[in-house]
């Protein structure tokens, strides 16, 4: 069970890298590349993840994106 401080803690780290998404201009499309309207701070720090994720396994990663995973799962009990 996560705790309120590390579930606030978990919350403010996912507003700033929102933030940073949307500084950087980062878009999150669809399959097709069309960029998805209304995408919450959650869903857009949750596809960032799971295509770093992606990227560490190419590079065989695995432990790596395994450590990701568990934060995705942890961010999504979050909603």
């Amino acid at each position: 069970m996560v705790s309120e401080r590390d579930e606030r803690e978990i919350l403010d780290a996912v507003n700033l890298v929102a933030e940073a998404i949307a500084a950087l201009g980062i878009t999150i499309t669809d399959r097709e590349g069309r960029p998805l309207p209304g995408v919450s701070d959650e869903s857009a720090v949750l596809a960032l993840l799971q295509y770093y994720r992606q990227h560490l396994v190419r590079r065989g990663r695995m432990e790596d994106a395994v450590g990701l995973r568990d934060l995705a799962r942890r961010i999504a009990e979050l909603r």
